[in-house]
């Protein structure tokens, strides 16, 4: 994990210089969102906002600068890091990594594991924050 945290330090100083490491230039939309309808899978650092529609997989091994939404029929697991927040309007979204936003659930299921990281202070609009063994996920400083 402290691995993961000094990586995403290094990794911040990326938007001055542009986006590394991607194969993929629909990935790297700089205005607005990227809709993934099929499964994808991000083991890259990429920059700018997506949407997890219905039918939809995320998985995120790598680093995103910018917010992710899931929509209903939609799933998302963060195994890298979010340097925005990740919202859930329905779908299936599990956090294992870092988020340096909020974890907003409007609906749908999300868990977030114990040795996840959320830093966001905003509230949240409905629900909590959960865990896997559904107490609530708490920001380093202690709030929900």
């Amino acid at each position: 994990m402290r691995l993961l945290r000094v990586l995403s330090v290094l990794l911040a100083l990326v938007p001055l210089f542009g986006v590394v490491g991607s194969s993929s230039a629909s990935l790297l939309a700089q205005g607005p969102p990227v809709v993934l309808k099929t499964a994808r899978t991000i083991e890259t650092v990429v920059r700018g906002a997506f949407i997890v529609a219905d039918g939809g997989s995320l998985t995120l091994s790598g680093v995103a600068f910018g917010n992710i939404t899931v929509e209903k029929g939609g799933s998302l697991v963060v195994r890298g890091s979010v340097h925005g927040d990740v919202i859930n309007q329905g779908g299936e979204v599990k956090i294992l990594g870092r988020v340096t936003g909020s974890v907003i659930k409007k609906g749908g299921n999300t868990v977030v594991d114990p040795q996840a990281s959320v830093e966001g202070g905003a509230p949240l609009e409905r629900g909590l924050r959960e865990r896997a063994d559904g107490t609530p996920a708490r920001t380093p400083t202690g709030r929900l």
